[in-house]
């Protein structure tokens, strides 16, 4: 039987979801999506294990060098472009 976890800023239930982060990199914007979380029925407040922030940790920073290489051999098109999304 699983233990009953309570969110330790409202005391509401917390469940098995996902949330999405928001990085904001050297200029450059990336968004991780659907990344697996706990989070409170009542608050909404997200909570990440150590592994999963450590795993989306190694994939943004990989993500914002492989921009500043590409970005080195190619011409910005505009600013805008600076941004990624990415769905986990």
């Amino acid at each position: 039987m699983q233990k009953t976890r309570k969110c330790p800023e409202c005391r509401g239930i917390i469940k098995p979801g996902q949330t999405d982060l928001n990085y904001e990199l050297e200029k450059i914007h990336v968004s991780v999506r659907n990344v697996p979380s706990s989070v409170c029925g009542k608050c909404g407040r997200s909570y990440i294990d150590g592994h999963t922030a450590e795993d989306v940790n190694r994939l943004v920073n990989r993500v914002v060098e492989d921009i500043n290489s590409f970005s080195k051999t190619h011409p910005p098109i505009s600013e805008r472009y600076r941004e990624v999304a990415i769905a986990v």
